[in-house]
């Protein structure tokens, strides 16, 4: 990366790190794994948070999770884990 590249993607860091090219490489080089292990992690709290609101549903109408997953999967339902929109 360029030093016009670096200063572009550490505007709002604070101190030294958004003026001083140094500083502000090893800054951002480290704010793009972070962005690359959190794309990653947002996908799996999303996965599972949508588990949990899949269980809620089903133990409001008296059903297990195992059971509305058999029930979508015969009836093809689209979402339904396993009928590949997940």
């Amino acid at each position: 990366m360029n030093k016009k590249e670096v200063f572009k993607l550490a505007k709002g860091f604070r101190g030294r790190a958004k003026n001083c090219i140094r500083i502000a490489r090893e800054r951002v080089e480290k704010a793009l794994q972070y962005s690359y292990r959190d794309r990653r992690n947002k996908k799996r709290d999303m996965r599972s948070l949508w588990i949990e609101r899949i269980n809620a549903g089903t133990r409001l109408h008296g059903a297990m999770r195992n059971e509305n997953l058999r029930v979508c999967k015969e009836l093809n339902t689209e979402g339904a884990p396993g009928s590949g929109y997940v």
